[in-house]
């Protein structure tokens, strides 16, 4: 008896011990992560400056000691440029736990929250040579201003002076050091995307300055297990609530024209009252103008759409834009969305994603715009767009101006793993057009809305209606209205 027990105290002891490495193992592994600060200036911190409009427009601003922004007319318009160096610091598709901007605030003109948003920047600029025109000597910027992409969140800055503002760059560096851009250097320029209104100027330390505390850094935490980063919401909101209407979404999928309607003229507010009209708590739009274009040349035209709806409907919506080269696609919602993300497709194209609550399930909304001119680049960035899509949950629903036929090799590339709202509509009864056809542009289909497969939504009417009003139409698309039940 007394061998048996001294056997099984033996057991007993080799099997803590051996839990107590598995556990130590696995703390180990878990905690095999790496944080570095990139702050030096010149091999850290590549360039860093400011870039004003109008008549300073050409002025080399990289030797300040300062960073500033500013939304005004273009003339007195100011963003912030930031390159810095992930590609010989961080290796090359490490998993990127956090990613963090601090700046130190040196001025502000008054103490509200001002909104300054990150936007990836999708040409190498180089310090000495950049300003509102040039992204280097002799190559100027398609759009002035910066050549922007993909919006990786907002950090609200107010007025304390001295303080660190802290600006969550995970997804953006991770998209950098995977080389989804390119060049694996992460280019950053922090605009603000507010209201113009007086006092929102704001000045940052610069790399220059001469208390290196106070200078500009980065910190990231990469290594260890992988995780999913998406960028932050574009807005600081309440608790996320359901659907208004209990088990029924009603969607609007549109591409707006830059807000051009057919008498020629750029008029955000005709285009707001028309979705107002349609009563839909989510929208998916197209062709909407950042900083470019002649209907958005100095503000954020999602942001306008979206200050426009509040004030016309009194409720909040909330917003996910992504704005590949100045022109891009927003999600609105009048539901606070429980996720919020883009993806950057191939040839200027992207994709905006919000999940939101109907019903207690979460239905994930997707917003793109695929290639008019260039047709053989339409079949990669549909396929592009629907892998990843994948990486979110069922039920989804998919809207955007396609560029393509129904019964086209492209159009197969969704309608296959998707089901086509319209088509679904009509083959029941509950499809509808105030032309007849159902076309959205002219007399073409290429305007959809897409939706899963696996049952867990039901399709209730699609609808083309009429938008014109004293004879006219506000964008040479026709929207679409799609109404389901969530299971």
């Amino acid at each position: 008896m007394t061998n048996v027990c001294s056997s099984t105290r033996t057991v007993r002891f080799i099997h803590q011990v051996t839990m107590l490495i598995a556990m130590c193992s696995f703390a180990a592994a878990a905690s095999a992560q790496t944080t570095v600060t990139l702050s030096t200036p010149g091999t850290q911190i590549n360039a860093d400056l400011t870039i004003q409009g109008g008549a300073s427009g050409n002025t080399d601003f990289s030797s300040s000691d300062a960073l500033a922004s500013k939304v005004s007319s273009e003339s007195y318009t100011r963003r912030i440029l930031l390159k810095i160096d992930t590609q010989n610091n961080i290796p090359a598709n490490a998993v990127i736990q956090s990613a963090k901007l601090y700046l130190v605030l040196k001025t502000a003109e008054s103490s509200e929250n001002r909104p300054l948003t990150a936007f990836n920047v999708t040409q190498s600029f180089v310090s000495g040579e950049t300003n509102w025109y040039y992204f280097r000597s002799g190559q100027a910027w398609a759009n002035r201003g910066g050549d922007i992409g993909g919006n990786f969140g907002t950090t609200y800055v107010a007025n304390s002076i001295g303080s660190a503002y802290a600006f969550d760059l995970t997804s953006l560096v991770q998209h950098s050091v995977n080389g989804d851009f390119g060049s694996r250097y992460t280019r950053v320029e922090l605009i603000d995307t507010g209201a113009n209104n007086s006092g929102n100027y704001r000045e940052f330390y610069s790399s220059r300055a001469i208390n290196g505390a106070v200078r500009p850094r980065l910190v990231i935490t990469y290594g260890g297990a992988a995780t999913t980063t998406t960028p932050p919401p574009t807005t600081t909101a309440p608790p996320p609530t359901t659907s208004s209407t209990g088990t029924s979404l009603r969607l609007m999928q549109w591409n707006i024209h830059k807000t051009k309607g057919s008498d020629g003229a750029c008029n955000p507010d005709r285009t707001a009252n028309t979705i107002v009209a349609q009563n839909p708590e989510v929208v998916s739009l197209n062709e909407v103008n950042f900083f470019s274009g002649d209907c958005a040349y100095s503000f954020d035209m999602s942001e306008k759409l979206r200050s426009l709806l509040q004030q016309k409907t009194g409720v909040t919506w909330y917003k996910q834009s992504v704005n590949p080269n100045g022109v891009g696609n927003v999600l609105l919602s009048r539901i606070q969305p429980v996720s919020s993300s883009t993806r950057i497709l191939d040839n200027g194209r992207g994709v905006a994603q919000m999940g939101i609550v109907v019903n207690g399930r979460v239905v994930n909304v997707f917003s793109t715009h695929i290639e008019y001119y260039t047709a053989s680049w339409r079949p990669a960035q549909i396929s592009e767009a629907v892998q990843w899509m994948t990486n979110f949950s069922d039920p989804r629903i998919i809207m955007g101006d396609f560029n393509t036929w129904p019964q086209t090799p492209d159009y197969y590339l969704i309608a296959n793993p998707y089901q086509d709202a319209w088509v679904a509509a009509a083959s029941v009864g509950t499809a509808s057009a105030f032309n007849g056809s159902g076309a959205t542009e002219g007399t073409s289909r290429i305007d959809y809305a897409f939706y899963s497969k696996n049952g867990s939504l039901g399709l209730k009417s699609v609808t083309v209606p009429d938008t014109i009003v004293n004879g006219v139409k506000p964008s040479d698309h026709d929207p679409l209205i799609t109404v389901v039940t969530v299971k």
